[in-house]
């Protein structure tokens, strides 16, 4: 199961990659679905982790872990604006 995440991954980026080869017009609205995408996944997951220290609640599984690691946020802290830098760059440069 966990060897589909990779697969699966592997597959999209291809099928993305030979969709904006084979017509050229499609990149621009990839790129803007991605936009849309990461800023969505980003909120999503800083509003959680907010909503969770600010309600001084418990978490639950061990899943969300995660979100109290020092090197997640600053790894999300980094990522995120440059991220987000190079996707709109991208897009205004066309």
């Amino acid at each position: 199961m966990v060897i589909l995440i990779p697969v699966g991954l592997v597959i999209g980026g291809c099928l993305l990659y030979g969709l904006s080869e084979w017509k050229r017009g499609l990149e621009k609205t990839i790129d803007a679905i991605a936009l849309v995408a990461y800023m969505g996944f980003f909120s999503l997951t800083a509003a959680s982790a907010v909503r969770t220290y600010l309600d001084d609640t418990v978490f639950m599984t061990q899943v969300h872990e995660f979100l109290q690691d020092p090197v997640f946020h600053a790894c999300g802290a980094y990522l995120g604006p440059y991220g987000l830098s190079l996707l709109i760059q991208k897009l205004l440069r066309r």
